[in-house]
């Protein structure tokens, strides 16, 4: 019987911000006390930089700028407002890489700042300079440069890199990618996109080196808590993948190891989360590949210590971890941890039935047992729970006739199974978002060719029936195997019963 979950996401590339296009010309705050309005040569040339910034027409939009580059060649008059003129100066040098098409260089003469037509001012660098001495001279007009700063020509360029890394143009996404970090270098985005060049170049230091900063960036910012949880995903899975390359078992357990803590730290944030379960399944495959008896405490323990954050997924990822490593216990107390939160889980049911069998305590087993054969009633192996749970009270019966009646009931229990003929084996239940599949196997134990109907019910976790289908079988030769599946659609569905028709 397998439970079968989806991975966290592979996140090769991230999706962006919206374009920010500056609204304000004024950087006046509580924390940006840049004027853009005195004197009054100052406030003219912010009349022009708003009208260009809202132009819809390049021509209107490029009249504007040279416009007020007119006002600015004589600086002398800025003498009172030093600051403010190196703000605009920097908005000027934005608003010119806004166009289309955006120049990266162009003369003074050319911005009708100067009377120089032959050197070349490289745009990117020059506002970056200016931007830099506002934000140093003033650090609470950080936020307000980065509108500058991760405006049109930045947003331009970084979408140009995921699309050419996509296309397998590395180099082309790479002169983008640096004309974008000269524009800003405080956003996660472009240290993850030389993290994709890096990886497309088989250059592994260097792409977990620029991930390292991508998720530091990320993690600072708590707008950008969903973007630090996808960095993080692509590290761990990056560094999974890089790791069964490594030629000796140290060094392949040792990344191995990192990645799986990795995932795990990023499911205990929020256990209960979506994707919780398949970030702990993630931990718990590296664990069990590896043997790592101090990583697998690190994701069990939390568990069986308060399950109360968990749910009945993870607590059944563990439960059979911990079934399969013969921690007994432990497992008990996690089957009993995942049943409190959705009692018709089958695997729980059967596999705590066998353990407390096999601890010989078959009273605890009743409920448990009554209510797997109602989940899954085509399953002999279920019915053969309950003649070894009857026949073991028989055992321990010290009354004549009680032990008597105990025995006829392990006889009718043997007959029941003998007769049975077809076994119904379900090998995969995986949850989704919305919906589920639900497949498996039905055994024509009879001498004669069959068709079979199933009607299975998807329920929700306090067993409520959420959707119903049936699916019919191709014919079974006798003593033959037929798949089936079904595809449920309704969100919410955690568990499931059938009964064979």
């Amino acid at each position: 019987m397998l439970t079968l979950l989806r991975r966290p996401a592979q996140f090769a590339l991230l999706a962006l911000a919206a374009s920010l296009t500056p609204a304000l010309v004024s950087a006046q705050g509580a924390e940006c006390s840049v004027d853009l309005y005195q004197p009054a040569q100052l406030a003219q040339v912010a009349v022009f930089i708003q009208r260009a910034a809202t132009a819809t027409e390049p021509t209107e939009a490029a009249k504007a700028l040279r416009d007020a580059g007119n006002l600015i060649k004589d600086e002398r008059r800025f003498a009172s407002n030093p600051m403010g003129l190196t703000f605009a100066k920097g908005q000027l040098l934005v608003l010119w890489l806004h166009q289309d098409p955006a120049p990266v260089e162009m003369t003074q003469f050319e911005m009708n700042t100067g009377r120089d037509r032959v050197a070349k001012v490289n745009l990117l660098r020059a506002a970056d300079s200016l931007l830099t001495i506002v934000e140093t001279a003033q650090p609470g007009c950080a936020s307000e440069m980065d509108k500058w700063r991760q405006s049109r020509p930045w947003n331009t360029r970084i979408t140009a890199v995921y699309r050419l890394i996509g296309t397998g143009n590395v180099d082309s996404a790479e002169v983008y990618a640096k004309e974008a970090y000269i524009l800003d270098r405080r956003s996660p985005f472009i240290y993850n996109a030389f993290a994709q060049i890096a990886m497309k170049r088989n250059q592994t230091d260097e792409m977990f080196r620029q991930l390292d900063k991508a998720i530091e960036l990320a993690s600072r910012d708590t707008a950008l808590v969903e973007t630090a949880r996808q960095l993080r995903t692509q590290y761990a899975g990056t560094m999974q993948e890089t790791a069964m390359a490594e030629t000796t078992p140290a060094a392949r357990n040792e990344k191995l190891g990192r990645a799986a803590r990795m995932y795990l730290s990023i499911g205990a944030e929020d256990p209960a989360a979506k994707d919780g379960p398949a970030y702990y399944s993630a931990a718990l495959d590296i664990a069990m590949l590896t043997q790592d008896q101090a990583l697998i405490g690190e994701i069990l323990n939390p568990m069986i210590e308060d399950p109360t954050p968990f749910p009945d997924l993870t607590l059944l990822l563990g439960a059979e971890t911990a079934r399969l490593l013969n921690k007994t216990d432990n497992a008990m107390a996690l089957y009993r941890a995942a049943l409190s939160k959705n009692a018709n889980i089958r695997d729980a049911n059967y596999f705590l039935s066998y353990m407390l069998l096999e601890a010989k305590k078959p009273a605890e087993t009743t409920a448990l047992l009554e209510r797997l054969v109602t989940i899954d009633p085509g399953n002999p192996d279920n019915v053969m729970m309950q003649t070894m749970a009857v026949r073991q009270v028989a055992e321990a019966e010290r009354d004549t006739r009680k032990r008597a009646d105990l025995i006829r009931q392990v006889n009718a229990l043997m007959a029941r199974e003998a007769a049975m003929a077809h076994r119904v084996q379900i090998t995969r239940f995986e949850r989704r978002a919305e919906g589920a599949v639900w497949s498996g196997t039905i055994e024509n134990r009879s001498t004669a060719a069959k068709t079979y109907t199933i009607e299975v019910s998807f329920l929700d976790g306090e067993g409520n029936v959420l959707e119903t289908q049936s699916v019919t079988t191709s014919s079974a030769a006798a003593n033959a195997t037929v798949p089936f599946e079904v595809t449920a659609v309704q969100a919410g569905i955690v568990a499931w019963k059938y009964v064979l028709k």
